[in-house]
C-alpha cells in the first residue's frame, strides 16, 4: 500500500534542484528498456494505455492541501507557502506502473480552480484541452529508497533504485510541478 507522502515527510520535499538532469547527462545509467518510458514526449497515459490497453487503470490516491516546501516554490518560481498535493497511479491490471505527484501551487489553484476537481481523470489528457500550456524542459533522477518521492511512491528499497522523471508546466504562466516514478512492475501486466 502506497504510505501517503504527509506520513513520510512533511512538506512537500524537492531533493534539490541540482540533484535533478537532463536525460543526456543520466542517460548511461538509465536501464535500456525504461529509456523509451523515460523520453516519452507525448502524454504518459497515452503510452500507459497502448501498451496496457483495457486493464489501464488511474487511482486517484491523495487530493489535499499541503505545506509546500521552498526549493520547490524556488523551482516554479512562486512565492506560495502551501499546495495543493495530487497523487495518482497507473497501474495495468493488478501492477502498479507508475506513481505521479503533481504539484498546484495556491497561486495556480486560485486562476485554475479546476485542477482540484480532476478526480480520476489524467492530468496531461486534462492540460491538453486547456489553451495557453507550456511544458519546460523534461528533468530525470534516479531516486533511491530513503527519496522523500520514492518513499510517497511506496518504494521499499528491495527493488533497488527507481527512476523518475519531472516537468513544470505553466497554465497561462500559472506553474506546477509533475513528478512521475516509474516503479519496478512497469511493462509486466496479469
Amino acid at each position: 500500500m502506497v504510505q501517503p507522502l504527509l506520513d513520510v515527510v512533511s512538506p512537500v520535499m524537492a531533493a534539490g534542484d541540482d540533484a535533478w538532469l537532463s536525460l543526456a547527462d543520466c542517460r548511461e545509467r538509465v536501464p535500456a528498456p525504461l529509456e523509451p518510458w523515460l523520453a516519452e514526449p507525448g502524454l504518459l497515459t497515452a503510452r500507459v494505455r497502448a501498451a496496457c490497453g483495457a486493464a489501464t487503470r488511474l487511482r486517484l490516491l491523495r487530493l489535499e492541501p499541503a505545506p509546500l516546501d521552498p526549493r520547490i516554490a524556488r523551482r516554479l518560481g512562486v512565492e506560495d507557502a502551501t499546495c495543493v498535493l495530487r497523487e495518482i497511479e497507473f497501474t495495468c491490471g493488478a501492477r502498479r506502473w507508475i506513481f505521479a505527484q503533481s504539484v498546484f501551487p495556491q497561486s495556480t489553484v486560485r486562476h485554475h480552480p479546476w485542477l482540484r476537481e480532476l478526480g480520476d481523470n489524467g492530468l496531461g489528457e486534462s492540460l491538453s484541452a486547456v489553451e495557453d500550456v507550456r511544458r519546460e524542459p523534461l528533468e530525470y533522477r534516479e531516486l533511491h529508497g530513503a527519496h522523500p518521492l520514492a518513499q510517497a511512491a511506496g518504494a521499499t528499497g528491495r527493488d533497488g533504485p527507481l527512476w523518475a522523471r519531472r516537468a513544470v508546466y505553466r497554465l497561462a504562466g500559472h506553474p506546477i510541478l509533475v513528478q512521475e516514478v516509474f516503479l519496478p512492475a512497469l511493462g509486466r501486466c496479469d
